[in-house]
Order: structure tokens, then C-alpha cells, then sequence
């Protein structure tokens, strides 16, 4: 098949070489310095475990022709820089844009710029760090998909053949893929978690360590995804999937949990190493959010509290770059 990967962040970095290992023909849209990096040297990611340089390369452009067609677009970009492409996208013929992207506020958006039938949804359970073009990157395996799995569906929620097909060739790159019927509450429920979970990394300058020795703070942040959860059932909306079921356990339970989850070096690449760069794309996905408490009409004290600390933050502008 014939792949796009828009964006060379670090999740599209990850997709793009492991896609391309697999057999697939993956062409990468970067630009400026990453657009170089990637022509001159290839993707280059460092395995988690064996810090072993992996080098791939693949072919790259830095604007998407209007005349070239692939079998899917994948969309690996912040929420907040997806609205300036979309005149792109929808001037290219290729039928599957998916967006990978996350996002509280529906699809519509995207479905009115490029077309109902193009749009498809998925996220991903990956992640890490760029930084002098080497990408040390971890892929949701094992215990890991406790919390999440990468997950593509359909905005209607059938599992069709084109659902099916990018998944096996996800699973075929190594990349552990399943499907979701609601992609929309599958959404808003990631969004309920983690913007508590970055907003008060916030508060410690996004310090994961500093974070897991404040029992308040964890504590705090743990009320903050509940009252979350709470703001989706009070609109109609079960929090899924229904492995996330653990967060209805009691507070006082899932404070030394979460206490030892953010203390590991999983926390520091999966949330730490994010945050410092995504202030931008938090900020405006707490504003999509702080839609849906408006029109639950559910009191969030402590999701009001957090927010606080991502409005105060100042680490936006360091130079690790994330995807």
C-alpha cells in the first residue's frame, strides 16, 4: 500500500519507519530542518531496551501534490495545527484521510472541510522523544496496553474492510491495533484523562519525580479525571474503553498507584517529555473540553483548580522536540 505519513514528529516517525520495515510504501511529508534530517540520514529511532540505533529511510516531500494519491493519508500531528492543512488535504483525491490526532470536539469539522466518506479516526499508543534527529521511542506493548492500545475506527462506528486493512498493517509492523466503534467517546474520554494528568505536570514544571512525592497533587489530579468521567456520563457518555474502569475505584486507592506510575521512567516519555512541548495543543484541547462541563452543567472544581496550573505554566519553548 501506499502511505502518507503527514507529519514527522515523533509518532510519525515511529509509524513511518515501522510501517515501511513491514513492506509498505511509506512516504513522509516533513519540513525545514526535519524535512533535511530525514532526506539526508533517513528516520533514525533508538529501540527503548537496547538503545541500538534503527535507520530507515524513506522518501520524503515537504508540501502534498494535489495529484498524488494514496491508499491513506495518516494525519500524526497537535490538535492545534490540523485546521491549517486542511485546504491540502482537501484538494488531494486520496479517499482515506486518517487523523490521528487528538481532539474533544468531534469530527464535523474535518468532515465539512475534506469530505464525510474520506474521514477516519485512530490514535496511537506510542510516543518518546526527538532530539538531534534521533527519535528514542517506545510502542505500546504488554502492561502498557493497560492503559491504552493504538485504536482506528470509523466516525459511523462499522468496522469496514478499509478499518480492517490499516490494522493489519499496523499489527504487521509490529504496532499492537484494535478497532473502536466510538472513536468519539473514545476521544473525549483520553482527553478527560489527560489533561488532568498534564495539568498538574504543569504545576511542577512537568516534573514527573516531583509530581508522584505530592500526595495532594497526584490526589488532586485523580478528582480532576473523575469529575471528568462524570461530565461525559452527564451528557450520555459511558467513559470507554471499559478497561479504564479502574478510575471509578476510590480515590484514596489510585493515589499511591498513580504515585508509583509517575515516578517510572515510562512517565518521564510518555507524559513529562510531551507536556514541556504540547502546551499549545493542551491548551486547546482543555478548551474543547471545557465545552462539554458547559453543556453538562457539572460542578468541576478541582478540573477548574488544574487548569490554573496549565495557565501559569512557562516551560512552553524548550528545544527537545516531541511529536
Amino acid at each position: 500500500m501506499k502511505i502518507l505519513i503527514y507529519g514527522a514528529g515523533v509518532i510519525g516517525s515511529i509509524f513511518a519507519a515501522k510501517l515501511s520495515l513491514s513492506g509498505q510504501d511509506v512516504t513522509v511529508l516533513a519540513r525545514n530542518k526535519r524535512f533535511e534530517e530525514i532526506k539526508n540520514a533517513g528516520i533514525v529511532l533508538r529501540h527503548p531496551q537496547t538503545m541500538r540505533l534503527e535507520k530507515t529511510m524513506v522518501k520524503v516531500i515537504d508540501c502534498l501534490p494535489e495529484d498524488a494519491v494514496f491508499d491513506y493519508i495518516l494525519v500524526v500531528m497537535q490538535r492545534n495545527q490540523v485546521d491549517a492543512i486542511l485546504p491540502q488535504l482537501a484538494k488531494n483525491p486520496s479517499k482515506n484521510v486518517v487523523f490521528v490526532v487528538n481532539t474533544a470536539s468531534g469530527y464535523s469539522a474535518w468532515q465539512k472541510a475534506i469530505g464525510t466518506d474520506r474521514v477516519m479516526i485512530g490514535f496511537p499508543s506510542a510516543g518518546g522523544v526527538r532530539k538531534d534527529g534521533i527519535v528514542d521511542y517506545f510502542i505500546g506493548h504488554g502492561l502498557m496496553r493497560v492503559f491504552q492500545t493504538t485504536t482506528f475506527g470509523e466516525c459511523h462506528g462499522e468496522q469496514t474492510p478499509r478499518v480492517k486493512t490499516l490494522i493489519q498493517a499496523f499489527r504487521k509492523a509490529g504496532i499492537p491495533t484494535v478497532f473502536h466503534r466510538d472513536m468519539d467517546v473514545w476521544q473525549k474520554t483520553h482527553v478527560a484523562i489527560v489533561t488532568c494528568i498534564a495539568n498538574a505536570l504543569y504545576g511542577h514544571q512537568c516534573k514527573h519525580d516531583e509530581l508522584a512525592r505530592s500526595r495532594r497533587d497526584v490526589l488532586e489530579m485523580i478528582q480532576g479525571i473523575k469529575e471528568g468521567f462524570a461530565v461525559l456520563r452527564a451528557l450520555g457518555m459511558r467513559p470507554t474503553p471499559a478497561k479504564l474502569g479502574y478510575m471509578d475505584w476510590p480515590a484514596s486507592l489510585l493515589t499511591p498507584i498513580f504515585k508509583i506510575v509517575l515516578n517510572t521512567k515510562l512517565a518521564e516519555t510518555t507524559m513529562a517529555q510531551h507536556c514541556r512541548v504540547a502546551q499549545p495543543e493542551m491548551i486547546c484541547l482543555q478548551q474543547e473540553f471545557d465545552a462539554l462541563i458547559v453543556e453538562s452543567n457539572i460542578p468541576t472544581p478541582h478540573i477548574t483548580a488544574l487548569k490554573e496550573k496549565l495557565l501559569n505554566n512557562g516551560t512552553v519553548g524548550e528545544k527537545t522536540i516531541q511529536g
